[in-house]
């Protein structure tokens, strides 16, 4: 016969961005020999909640992504975001070898869709591009903090081109294209650039100059081309770094029929091609919102979003958390944070796929909530919306992260809802806007714990 059972209550308790009760659905253990009651006690407690803001993070790292993101969209609720592309060339292999009867054709510049499927936005209309031909030399930045003191975020890992940089090129188009993105097919498109470029490149392989023989002469001539998207665009797409600008030609072959011959340039120096990345706020809630200025949901009625690309990010924090560790007798088993999406699953802007938090100090991102006993980035769990108005979820393990939060100057803590940078931030217009429920974001922390007296 089993004799002094005693049974463990679990009591569970979320913490959210609205005050609310908790359910009183408990696990339950059991264990022998102990019949110490007493010394057990269920707790439930209402009065933590989440402070929760949209901040802009800084120098956002968009070059050597391999995406080249050209577009522009808008949304009613976060304004628009625009992304021009900058690359330069490079005549690797391209020799003198085109016959002396050749007549110059055109100049294409050929764009495959990025393997990653990056199409966002209103596809059923016409996306506008044009090449324009930089005047200025690309060429990449080193962050340097040591004046502010502050530490440089986790995301910026070496010298780069950053988002908000701009480098100049020419007002007059060397060619344009018209297209419908379409997201399962990966169609190249075609925009024939101008003719005197084209004949000016075709003179210069046939004579052996000096511009063709390496990447750096080549840069010296012709210093790259940007990719600029009409203001009317309501999409935006991502190609592959694998590009080509061909200088196609025709001759008469010793057979006497028509031959027709091309010369490639492709991307060069990869690290170089990169995305200026701009968002427009302006008549939304989040009107002014910059680096220096982040926007608490307290003054959005709730509202708060993250995206790709320009670095909004959502951040959240539980003031109160510290003080709710540091109780006598308590002994947390479980933590998990719940974030509830308003944008959809489907439709042109879907919901981010793979987001991550990052952990910040001071409002700087210092490094990732990591898969728990783990050193990988932990993904959350994307919870998938229906059409029933069930709405979808984010969910993250944060066992390990509220350790943190009995650490000296814990207040200055916080998480980053966001994207990997090599999942999307710096080269995707993915955005995500969270729910919200009376004036509140849908955002709370459920903990499971035991309460001993």
């Amino acid at each position: 016969m089993i004799k002094h059972l005693r049974i463990i209550l679990f009591a569970t308790l979320g913490l959210s961005a609205a005050l609310f009760t908790v359910s009183c659905d408990k696990d339950m253990s059991i264990s022998l020999d102990n019949d110490k009651l007493d010394n057990l006690l269920v707790t439930e407690d209402d009065t933590l909640t989440a402070s929760v803001a949209t901040l802009q993070m800084p120098n956002i790292p968009t070059s050597g992504t391999s995406v080249i993101l050209v577009g522009k969209i808008s949304q009613l609720t976060t304004g628009s975001i625009k992304s021009t592309s900058y690359f330069r060339l490079n005549p690797a292999g391209i020799t003198n070898d085109i016959p002396t009867n050749a007549n110059f054709d055109s100049l294409n510049l050929v764009l495959v869709p990025s393997n990653r499927r990056i199409v966002y936005g209103d596809t059923t209309k016409l996306l506008s591009i044009s090449a324009h031909r930089l005047t200025q030399s690309l060429e990449t930045k080193t962050i340097d903090n040591s004046l502010t003191g502050l530490p440089t975020p986790v995301y910026i890992s070496a010298p780069a081109i950053f988002g908000q940089q701009k480098f100049n090129y020419a007002t007059e188009a060397l060619g344009s294209v018209n297209f419908r993105p379409k997201v399962n097919k990966t169609d190249t498109v075609s925009m024939r650039l101008n003719d005197a470029l084209g004949k000016e490149f075709f003179s210069k392989i046939k004579a052996s100059d000096i511009a063709f023989n390496s990447a750096s002469n080549f840069q010296e001539y012709f210093k790259g081309l940007s990719l600029v998207p009409a203001e009317t665009n309501t999409a935006m797409i991502g190609f592959s770094d694998t590009l080509q600008v061909r200088v196609n030609y025709s001759f008469i072959g010793s057979d006497g029929f028509k031959k027709n011959g091309s010369k490639v340039l492709s991307l060069s120096e990869r690290t170089l091609q990169y995305n200026h990345i701009e968002k427009n706020v302006s008549g939304t809630a989040f009107a002014g919102l910059t680096t220096e200025k982040p926007i608490e949901s307290s003054a959005t009625s709730g509202v708060t979003y993250v995206q790709g690309g320009t670095g909004v990010v959502t951040e959240i924090k539980f003031p109160a958390l510290k003080e709710f560790l540091l109780q006598p007798g308590v002994a947390i088993n479980k933590a998990e944070l719940e974030i509830e999406l308003e944008t959809p699953h489907t439709g042109m802007f879907p919901a981010i796929p793979n987001p991550i938090l990052m952990l910040a100090d001071s409002r700087v991102a210092v490094n990732y909530l990591r898969d728990p006993f783990g050193s990988d980035p932990q993904f959350g769990t994307y919870i998938v919306g229906n059409n029933t108005g069930v709405k979808g979820k984010y969910l993250f393990n944060l066992i390990q992260y509220i350790k943190s939060a009995t650490e000296a100057n814990a207040e200055d803590k916080s998480l980053f809802l966001t994207l990997a940078p090599t999942m999307g931030l710096g080269f995707t217009p993915y955005t995500s806007v969270l729910a919200t429920e009376n004036n509140k974001p849908k955002v709370k922390l459920n903990i499971v714990y035991t309460k001993f007296k």
